[in-house]
């Protein structure tokens, strides 16, 4: 019969916890919806480089084919795909036997041209100035002659005209040739040039002598002209500078051309490959420094969610580099409070009650994406449970019935006269006191 009296008595105790705090919670209901905790963390300025990364394509500084200036079999081929050659190194050689002919012939009719003229001058006034004249001029046509024939000679030798590489071999020993025929493709490539096309905002920024970082595309990490591409560690990017910037702007990409000329010494990089360019266009000049959590992406514009007079407010953003857990970001007043945590999912206009983040992982934590209700503090009593305490009760540490404290239910028993229970840990295995 005490055990039935007990729990009377609690039953009462809870009936009444609910009577008192029903009214308060009509009040809240009525006041409108209660302000939305959120955590905020303040932008901070932070001047950051401006990186302006595009792709390129390289080239050979110099690139030239070697053709045949004279016509025959080839006879000798002396160099190879790949082969490095000096400026005036020999290439091949055309079969010159009808050359070295013509040079005879022509040195002949040279001599003769010479004597006719030595003679009319030594006859005085019987050569008329009409046969002197003929004369001079055969003389004059046979030199002409003979330096076009000397030439051709020569030629019959092909020489390399200037140092470089070879690209490509179009011939071999036998091949009858013509004016005209490519004999080799050969390139410089001790010097290379870098072209881009930069958007025409930026006009104003790039100039000769821009330093600019050229890599292969797959040392890239993310996409040129995205925010936050950089050049992986150890990439062995080369140091250029721009060195020519075209004065017009193309009408259909609105963009313009700009080259960079460099060495390519102790890299991996050749003629032809795809690249890409970092061009360094000084420092951000408003740039500031915001977790990067708190930042979103909608409608296609960078977001994020700023408090102002305790109401969330959205507010768009430029994204324009990301370091660590950070983001660098444009358009947006040092100073001001954004929302960290969840911020895509709170409406504009919503009213928030700030604090201030804590260092916790996305997701855990009483703001964190997916988290349960839970106390702010481990060790603070929530308001269900301080409701549903019996009056009189004091204050200690939150901990379930028989963890070092007496139930309700021993208490109520202790006050009808009922035998004391001993507290055992846990309430697992209590007895009662010997009467």
């Amino acid at each position: 019969m005490p055990l039935a009296l007990a729990r009377v008595v609690l039953l009462t105790a809870l009936l009444a916890a609910a009577c008192t705090s029903a009214p308060a919670d009509a009040g809240k209901a009525a006041a409108g919806p209660q302000p939305r905790a959120v955590e905020v963390a303040e932008a901070r300025a932070a001047p950051h480089p401006r990186l302006l990364t595009l792709s390129g394509t390289l080239a050979a500084l110099e690139k030239v084919q070697v053709a045949a200036r004279v016509e025959g079999p080839i006879t000798e081929v002396k160099v190879d795909l790949g082969d490095r050659v000096t400026r005036e190194q020999e290439l091949a050689a055309i079969r010159p036997i009808d050359y070295r002919a013509r040079v005879s012939e022509v040195e002949a009719s040279l001599a003769q041209a010479e004597i006719d003229v030595k003679r009319l001058e030594s006859l005085g006034g019987v050569a008329t100035q009409e046969e002197l004249e003929k004369a001079r001029t055969r003389l004059a046509g046979a030199k002409a002659q003979r330096s076009q024939a000397s030439r051709q000679l020569g030629d019959t030798t092909v020489r390399a005209p200037f140092a470089g590489a070879i690209a490509a071999r179009h011939v071999a020993p036998g091949t009858y040739v013509k004016p005209g025929t490519a004999l080799f493709d050969l390139v410089a490539d001790d010097k290379l040039r870098l072209t881009v096309e930069v958007p025409e905002r930026y006009a104003a920024l790039v100039q000769i002598g821009t330093p600019a970082t050229v890599t292969l595309k797959d040392s890239l990490v993310g996409e040129p002209g995205e925010a936050g591409a950089k050049i992986a560690a150890g990439a062995g990017a080369v140091q250029a500078a721009v060195t020519r910037v075209s004065p017009v702007v193309s009408p259909t990409t609105r963009t313009f051309t700009v080259e960079a000329v460099f060495s390519p010494a102790g890299s991996v990089l050749r003629p032809g490959m795809f690249t890409v360019a970092t061009l360094s266009l000084g420092h951000e000049a408003g740039s500031v420094r915001v977790p990067r959590a708190a930042v979103f992406h909608v409608l296609g514009r960078d977001r994020v969610m700023r408090v102002e007079d305790a109401v969330a407010v959205a507010h768009d953003v430029d994204l324009v580099a990301e370091e660590g857990g950070d983001a660098i970001v444009l358009g947006l007043e040092p100073g001001s409070q954004v929302i960290v945590r969840g911020a895509a999912l709170i409406a504009p206009g919503t009213p928030v009650a700030p604090s201030a983040a804590k260092d916790m992982s996305v997701g855990t934590g009483p703001e964190g994406q997916g988290a349960k209700d839970m106390p702010h503090e481990p060790g603070e009593k929530s308001a269900e449970t301080k409701a549903l305490a019996p009056a009189g009760t004091p204050e200690g540490k939150d901990m379930p019935p028989g963890l070092g404290e007496k139930s309700a239910e021993a208490k109520a028993a202790a006050r009808a006269g009922a035998p004391e229970k001993k507290d055992m840990p846990g309430g697992a295995g209590a007895k009662e006191k010997a009467p």
